[in-house]
C-alpha cells in the first residue's frame, strides 16, 4: 500500500493587524488555546520565542487511536503559529491530507485559533476611536460616541437584512393597537407601513452623516486605540477633536498619500489627541481611505441598476444595510467596520448582497405578506385567532422570519450571479459571522436550532456552504428565488436528519 505524500499545509488566518496587538493577541492565544489544551500535547514539546516583535509557537498534538486489538496508537501533529504584524499564520507539518482523522485535527485546530485571533482583533476595536470623514464640510464628517448613539442602533437593527424586522416591528404594534381601535387596526397598520416603505430610503440615509457620491467618493476612516474610560469620556467633546482631526486628514480625501505624509499625520493627530487627554502612540493610529463610491458604482452596473444613495455609519461592526421600493428610491448603509475588515471583493459581494434586497423587490414583498396576515387576522381566520391566543403570533411571526429566510439567501444567490465571486461571499460571511459559525460547527444541535430562531437570515454555515456548491456555476441560475427556496428546505432537511 502506498501512502500519500505528506505537506506542510500553510493557513493565513489574519494579514495586517496592528502592531500593538500583535503581542496582545499572542497572550490571548497562549492563556486561552495554548493552557488549556497542554495535555493534549506531546510532553515537552510545546515551545514559544519572541523575535522582533514575532511571536512562534510550535507544539506536538498527540492522535490517539485505536488498533484492531484494542490498543492505542500514538501519532504526532507538529504545528507551528506565527503572530506578527504582517500575518497570522499556521503551519501543519508532514500533513496527510488523506488521513480522515488529521484532516478533522487540522480543521479544528484552525478554526479554533481563527476564532480566538478574530474575537480579540473584534474586542480590541470595541475599544477603538473612529472618525469617519467624507468631506472637508463638518456635516460629512462623523465623531465617536455622538449622543443620538442609542438612537441609531435601534434603527439599524430595524433596517438591517431585508427589512423583515421593521414588518415585524408593526406586527407587535398591531396587538396593542388592537384594543383601543379595534378591526380599524388593519387600515391604520397598512397605512403606516405603507409610509414607512415609502421614506425608507430616507431613513436609513440619516443614519450617518458621510454620504459619498461622485463628486466626493472616497470615506477616510481613523481608528485610534483606546480604552473603554476614554470612549465615554469623548461623549461630551468628541466633535470639538473630531473638526480638528478633519483639518489634519482632509487630504488624504483628496489624493493617495506616501508613507513619510501619514506618519506626519499621524503625528499630528496624536498631538491633537494629548491636548484633550487622549494617551496613544503612533502605532496606535490607522488612517485608510476607500473609494467606497467607486465599490457601489462597480456593483450597481453589474446588477444593471441605478447607483443607490450612500451612507457610512460610524460602528466598528462589519455590516450593510439597503432598503427602498425600487432602484431610483433605494439607499444603502455601510458601517465604518466593514471598510476596515473587508477587502474591494469581500465588500463588493456584500453590497451586492443588499442590492439583492432593492432587486428582488423585498420590502414591497414583506409589505405584501404583513398586509396578508393583517387582513387575515381580523377578516378570514379571526376564530383561529382567539383559539390559540399569543401562539397565533409565535406561528405568525415564524412564518414571516420564514419568508425572511427565503429572501436573504436570494440576495446571496443575486449577489453571486450578478458577481460571479462566490469565494468573495464566502469570505466576507466567515468574518461578519465568525462566532455563530463557530457555535454551528461545534455545539451539538446548533445547526437545527439556528434555523427556528426569530432571525431572517439562515446559518452562517448553510450560507457559506451554498457559495461553495455555486463555485463555477452562476452562469447556470436561472430562477435565483426558486433555487434559494429549494436550498432552505433541503438546507433545513439535512440538519433535522443530522442528528
Amino acid at each position: 500500500m502506498i501512502s500519500a505524500p505528506l505537506e506542510t499545509k500553510r493557513v493565513v488566518i489574519q494579514e495586517g493587524i496592528p502592531e500593538p496587538a500583535v503581542s496582545g493577541l499572542a497572550e490571548f492565544i497562549d492563556r486561552y488555546y495554548i493552557t488549556p489544551n497542554l495535555r493534549y500535547f506531546e510532553d515537552s514539546s510545546f515551545q514559544k520565542t519572541e523575535s522582533q516583535r514575532t511571536f512562534a509557537f510550535s507544539w506536538k498534538l498527540r492522535l490517539v487511536e485505536k488498533n484492531d486489538s484494542g490498543g492505542d496508537i500514538v501519532r504526532i501533529f507538529p504545528i507551528n503559529l506565527k503572530i506578527s504584524q504582517e500575518v497570522v499564520e499556521l503551519n501543519f507539518v508532514s500533513l496527510d491530507t488523506s488521513d480522515q482523522a488529521q484532516m478533522k485535527l487540522y480543521l479544528r485546530t484552525t478554526d479554533d485559533i481563527q476564532t480566538l485571533a478574530w474575537s480579540y482583533l473584534q474586542h480590541t476595536k470595541m475599544s477603538s476611536l473612529y472618525f469617519v470623514i467624507g468631506a472637508r464640510e463638518e456635516e460629512h464628517t462623523e465623531a465617536p460616541n455622538q449622543r443620538k448613539n442609542t438612537q441609531h442602533t435601534v434603527l439599524k437593527r430595524i433596517f438591517a437584512g431585508n427589512t423583515t424586522n421593521l414588518f415585524l416591528l408593526f406586527m407587535l404594534i398591531s396587538f396593542p393597537l388592537f384594543f383601543a381601535i379595534g378591526i380599524y387596526t388593519v387600515f391604520v397598520m397598512i397605512g403606516l407601513q405603507l409610509v414607512a416603505l415609502f421614506y425608507s430610503d430616507r431613513i436609513i440615509l440619516n443614519l450617518g452623516n458621510v454620504r459619498p457620491t461622485a463628486n466626493r467618493p472616497l470615506v477616510t476612516i481613523v481608528s485610534v486605540r483606546s480604552t473603554p474610560e476614554v470612549l465615554k469620556s469623548l461623549s461630551t467633546h468628541g466633535r470639538k477633536i473630531l473638526s480638528q482631526v478633519r483639518e489634519q486628514v482632509g487630504k488624504t480625501v483628496a489624493v493617495p498619500v506616501s508613507m513619510v505624509e501619514n506618519k506626519a499625520i499621524k503625528s499630528t493627530v496624536l498631538e491633537i489627541l494629548s491636548q484633550h487627554g487622549i494617551i496613544a502612540s503612533l502605532n496606535d493610529i490607522e488612517i485608510r481611505t476607500r473609494d467606497v463610491y467607486d465599490i457601489v458604482q462597480k456593483v450597481s452596473r453589474k446588477f444593471n441598476r441605478q447607483i443607490p444613495k450612500i451612507t457610512i455609519v460610524n460602528s466598528v461592526v462589519s455590516n450593510a444595510a439597503a432598503t427602498g421600493i425600487s432602484s431610483g428610491r433605494s439607499s444603502i448603509m455601510i458601517t465604518a467596520g466593514s471598510l476596515e475588515d473587508l477587502n474591494d471583493q469581500e465588500l463588493e459581494s456584500v453590497i451586492g448582497h443588499d442590492l439583492g434586497h432593492v432587486k428582488g423587490r423585498d420590502p414591497l414583498i414583506l409589505f405584501a405578506v404583513t398586509s396578508f396576515e393583517f387582513i387575515g387576522r381580523f377578516y378570514l381566520w379571526y376564530p383561529l385567532l382567539l383559539y390559540l391566543g399569543l401562539f397565533y403570533f409565535v406561528f405568525a411571526f415564524g412564518g414571516i422570519f420564514l419568508v425572511g429566510k427565503f429572501l436573504e439567501t436570494r440576495a446571496d444567490t443575486e449577489s453571486v450571479v450578478a458577481l460571479g465571486n462566490p469565494g468573495a461571499m464566502a469570505s466576507s460571511l466567515k468574518k461578519i459571522g465568525f462566532r455563530q459559525l463557530y457555535h454551528e460547527k461545534y455545539s451539538p444541535g446548533a445547526k437545527l436550532f439556528d434555523w427556528f430562531q426569530f432571525d431572517p437570515h439562515p446559518p452562517i454555515y448553510f450560507r457559506i456552504m451554498r457559495m461553495s456548491e455555486f463555485s463555477g456555476k452562476e452562469g447556470t441560475i436561472r430562477h435565483t428565488l426558486l433555487v434559494s427556496i429549494r436550498d432552505c428546505v433541503v438546507g433545513f432537511f439535512s440538519a433535522l436528519f443530522s442528528l
